[in-house]
């Protein structure tokens, strides 16, 4: 009995260091210890939406070589142009712009199509695709369902069509460019604009805003509009001889009008801005005022 009783413990001995060896070579077996999962912030779900993107898009380049599904790139937080919040490990921004000339050769920008994927990162409130290349594609319907978003750049990024209506549930939006650099972007009307009372900056540069009557009403309704562009979009002249020109905001600082088909009576409603103003375009020359 002795024997046996000595027989176990030795038993027991072996066992325990066994199973110690085990636990020291699991790092070398390709598992993954409880340390270095917290490291890992990234979010699953989210983590599978940003693969799916990269899976839709043309890279030559390599702008997104830091993306994909090996272990050592499981931490989309860490990935290129992605940011998280410390707090939650919730993707809060995607920035994917190309280069900012067709000059820079060295370079190229992101080619295909944005996939549908996007609408799992809902904690989104910035998202800049500016500067690439979507094959005269519409801008995608479902950006408008992103309505945490506070900074949205889609310019020249070679869109056609119609701006969708839905970017007026972006109510949180405080910038928003849209200039075009192909002359195939337009609005059909601007009713949904109204709808971003935060809004700041405003850059809808070379899109053709012929259609709109009320373009001019629209504008004057933005509260917190500091700067606005509007150069080339083929605006007429359409200010209500009656209309008060008395504008809710008091913001507005910088001003561009140039290249559209407007009299001097815009005159009138610059007036109105005589001290916040800086700068004007109008015509071509630039006034600082």
């Amino acid at each position: 009995m002795v024997m046996m009783m000595i027989m176990d413990e030795k038993s027991l001995h072996l066992l325990h260091l066994f199973v110690m060896l085990l636990l020291c070579m699991k790092p070398a077996l390709g598992f993954n210890s409880g340390i270095e999962d917290a490291d890992i912030r990234c979010i699953e779900k989210e983590r599978e939406a940003l693969v799916m993107i990269k899976q839709g898009l043309t890279d030559n380049y390599g702008h997104l070589s830091s993306w994909g599904n090996e272990d050592e790139k499981r931490d989309c937080c860490k990935w290129r142009g992605i940011k998280c919040s410390n707090q939650t490990g919730h993707v809060i921004m995607l920035d994917l712009h190309g280069p900012s000339s067709w000059d820079n050769f060295s370079t190229e920008p992101l080619r295909g199509n944005i996939s549908p994927s996007m609408l799992e990162l809902q904690h989104l409130i910035y998202l800049d695709l500016s500067y690439n290349d979507f094959g005269w594609n519409f801008i995608p319907m479902f950006i408008g369902h992103l309505t945490k978003l506070r900074y949205l750049d889609l310019s020249c990024a070679n869109f056609t069509g119609t701006v969708p209506i839905q970017l007026g549930n972006l109510t949180s939006l405080q910038y928003l460019n849209l200039r075009s650099c192909n002359f195939f972007l337009n609005v059909e009307n601007l009713e949904w604009l109204s709808q971003l009372s935060s809004l700041r900056h405003l850059d809808m540069t070379l899109l053709n805003l012929s259609r709109p009557v009320d373009w001019f009403q629209t504008i004057n309704s933005l509260p917190s509009l500091s700067e606005l562009r509007l150069r080339g979009c083929e605006l007429s002249d359409v200010v209500p001889p009656s209309l008060s020109f008395v504008n809710s905001s008091t913001h507005l600082a910088i001003l561009d009008l140039a290249a559209n088909y407007l009299s001097s009576s815009i005159y009138n409603w610059l007036f109105n801005f005589s001290s916040s103003l800086v700068e004007v375009t109008y015509l071509i020359t630039t006034y600082k005022v």
